[in-house]
């Protein structure tokens, strides 16, 4: 099936087209896994095909036409996937909202995308829709899974919003014959750095020029099961583990949360995996901090096994170590992949850079990692790791059917039928950003001589100090948030004579590491404040960025006792650093490292 979808993408007309071929060639076959008190239970195609014609002729029968916007606020579950493909199975614009947006930031997306109609699951994500619907005049309804006690006018069940097909079955098809690659499918809004987050125009095209291309890196297995626990709002999340899946004929389970995503991969057993950066730094760390609480053999066995794993990475190995190898690997590597199920055979990784040492690592214990790169006006994919011929550090090649080329000053940027159509409403930045047909990346890449993409540094992220030296932050970053002591770091001297940097410590490693010394500290805020924790942190950067030029040491730090986050502005729903937001909510501190 995954094969023969390369072949029915070249003749579908739309996201929904493509679906409902795919889910008519095998009804049977398991498209998603949702989580009970029983395990992980199987919803056909066929199930999640009809679930979705009973939704789009309820919105069809509310007055839903083709090119209306339709919000949908939800964690990710099952029925994220109906409400969606039902939309656009109308012809529809589909507007996901960010479960961390607050009701300001939905009533803003609401009345910019003038949206007819939200959809929602329940509880605060419900409260917050409904206060910002006092704000949104274009809102006719809202629709929720569950209403709760809410008493409001506006408020529906959402099985209010289904209609059996018999009378609307020919008009549903009806729509469904309207829509081309051209139609507009979706409006994402970026979570952005700086001001209002802005719609990217995505057509049905956009996203389907994604998906011809992953094939050519990616071999799919018919057993293939994906588990989605990324913000499905976010065009990495819902063109990889969500229009993909569906495309190809393999399936998806959910994970419950964010934070017991290690637990739902032990049990739903997902053969692919969609994720971020800073989730592996996170596991990476965790393993490794449990085996240094090991014996002194098991530490030895597991310290082998890695450098054994690396080494056969970077060449070949004689037969005794090869064997060697192969016995610790039933021994160490094989424990360790089942924590993560035991199926686990690709991760894909986006949204942030990689570091080379995490890649490294789990490459190492027997996870491929491929890196790609992308953005959401992209849809997002443009470039990603060949699987049979991976380059750790480096993005991979640009998709076969996208041009990527290094401007002049070194930005990235990219032409192809995967590239938006503009921001919504939003002409002047359009034009800023889409040149000649090129989308400028503001991002600074180079490509090697095998066509291979490295991404270096953001554009506007560059730090260039009082001596005129031109630095990137994330390299530093990512090199210091290897350390296991250390959670986050922000890096900060524009304009400045040396760099210094916010320091968030790694609060577990960090209380180990005080009760061996005997510490008097009582807690974790007197902890950060004190200056011999400060004195070891500063100790261990100056050793792991000895290797850099003098103008990128970090020469002062500020220790924090709490982690940036979502909730705060801090972090975008991707876990990247909101730089604007945290230099100014810490710009005293920092200004106060030069005095």
């Amino acid at each position: 099936m995954a094969h023969s979808s390369t072949v029915l993408l070249e003749h579908s007309s739309s996201l929904p087209d493509l679906f409902r071929t795919v889910a008519a060639m095998q009804p049977h076959r398991p498209a998603q896994w949702r989580r009970s008190d029983q395990g992980y239970l199987p919803i056909t195609y066929e199930q999640l095909d009809s679930a979705i014609r009973t939704l789009a002729c309820g919105m069809l029968q509310q007055g839903v036409q083709a090119g209306d916007r339709v919000a949908l606020l939800m964690e990710n579950c099952p029925d994220w996937a109906v409400i969606d493909y039902a939309i656009l199975s109308l012809g529809a614009v589909t507007v996901p909202l960010y479960c961390t947006f607050r009701p300001q930031d939905i009533a803003y997306v609401l009345n910019d995308c003038e949206a007819k109609l939200a959809i929602t699951s329940g509880g605060n994500l419900l409260r917050h829709l409904l206060t910002a619907a006092d704000a949104a005049p274009s809102l006719q309804a809202v629709y929720a899974l569950d209403c709760g006690k809410t008493m409001d006018k506006r408020l529906h069940p959402l099985s209010d919003l289904q209609a059996g097909e018999d009378a609307l079955a020919a008009r549903l098809d009806a729509q469904l014959a309207g829509i081309s690659r051209d139609t507009l499918a979706t409006l994402v809004y970026t979570s952005g750095t700086t001001g209002h987050p802005k719609g990217v125009m995505l057509s049905h095209g956009n996203i389907m020029a994604n998906l011809e291309v992953v094939p050519s890196s990616i071999h799919f297995n018919d057993d293939d099961m994906m588990l989605s626990f990324l913000p499905l709002a976010h065009a990495l999340e819902r063109t990889g583990s969500h229009f993909l899946p569906y495309s190809f004929g393999l399936s998806v389970a959910f994970a419950e949360r964010p934070d017991v995503v290690v637990k739902n991969l032990a049990e739903a057993r997902p053969t692919l995996m969609i994720t971020v950066p800073r989730l592996l730094e996170v596991v990476r760390d965790r393993i490794l901090g449990q085996v240094s609480k090991q014996s002194a053999f098991s530490r030895s066995m597991f310290n082998q096994f890695l450098a054994l794993s690396l080494a056969a990475q970077e060449g070949s190995l004689s037969l005794l170590k090869r064997l060697r190898l192969r016995l610790l690997d039933r021994l160490v590597g094989q424990r360790i992949r089942e924590r993560f199920g035991g199926r686990l055979r690709l991760i894909i990784s986006g949204g942030a850079p990689l570091s080379i040492e995490v890649g490294n690592f789990f490459e190492a214990i027997g996870l491929p990692v491929l890196e790609g790169y992308g953005m959401t006006e992209a849809a997002p994919l443009i470039s990603v790791n060949p699987m049979q011929d991976r380059r750790i550090g480096s993005v991979g090649k640009p998709a076969f059917n996208t041009e990527v080329k290094i401007a002049a000053d070194g930005e990235i940027v990219v032409r192809g039928p995967n590239v938006m159509s503009g921001y919504w409403k939003r002409d002047e930045e359009t034009t800023e950003i889409l040149i000649d047909g090129w989308l400028h990346s503001g991002d600074i890449g180079r490509l090697d001589a095998d066509g291979y993409l490295y991404i270096t540094d953001r554009k506007k992220d560059v730090i260039v100090t009082s001596g005129g030296e031109n630095i990137a932050p994330q390299r530093i970053e990512s090199l210091l948030a290897c350390d296991a002591l250390i959670e986050q770091v922000v890096v900060y001297g524009d304009q400045k004579p040396y760099l210094v940097a916010l320091i968030v410590p790694d609060q577990e490693a960090c209380s180990a590491w005080a009760e061996e010394q005997g510490l008097p500290e009582s807690n974790w805020p007197q902890l950060c404040g004190s200056k011999v924790l400060r004195k070891m942190l500063q100790t261990r950067i100056a050793g792991i960025l000895h290797p850099l030029n003098a103008f990128e040491q970090v020469r002062r730090i500020h220790v924090l006792d709490a982690p940036l986050s979502v909730a705060d502005g801090l972090l975008t729903p991707t876990l990247k650093v909101r730089r604007r937001q945290v230099f100014e909510r810490y710009g005293e501190l920092l200004e106060g490292l030069y005095r």
